[in-house]
């Protein structure tokens, strides 16, 4: 277990959906629970990685003024390990300026509660995800 933020852990789930985040203590709806400094990929590396286990990491990063020579992302960040969940506890948003994503409470969560983002970017996109979703 890993337990160096504030609001968020990291546990073993299982062999299947491996680690995630998990709240450390019970957060109120609308706590801003993480700022995540990212790191801007071109488009060059982002093909480098594309076929690794990296690319679970990648966010797509929409920046008017950086496209089309940067289109993808990576946190620094714990909250680089929230789980994908079509009905999720956490929103995030880019922070284009500053170049980070703020992960924010979307409802009560209670200590010990799985946190979850909608990988889609919006909390109620039930668009299709890469991988097979364990809920």
């Amino acid at each position: 277990m890993i337990s160096l933020h504030e609001y968020i852990e990291v546990k073993f789930i299982s062999e299947t959906k491996g680690r995630g985040a998990f709240a450390k203590k019970n957060i109120k709806k609308g706590t801003i629970i993480d700022v995540a400094s990212v790191i801007l990929l071109t488009n060059e590396d982002y093909e480098k990685i594309s076929e690794t286990d990296l690319n679970n990491y990648c966010y797509i990063w929409e920046d008017p003024k950086l496209i089309p020579a940067f289109k993808n992302a990576i946190t620094m960040s714990i909250s680089q390990l929230m789980n994908h969940s079509y009905r999720p506890n956490i929103k995030y948003l880019y922070d284009y300026e500053n170049k980070a994503i703020e992960y924010s409470a979307i409802k009560n969560i209670v200590k010990g509660d799985e946190l979850t983002i909608n990988y889609n970017g919006l909390v109620k996109d039930k668009s299709p995800v890469w991988f097979e979703v364990i809920e």
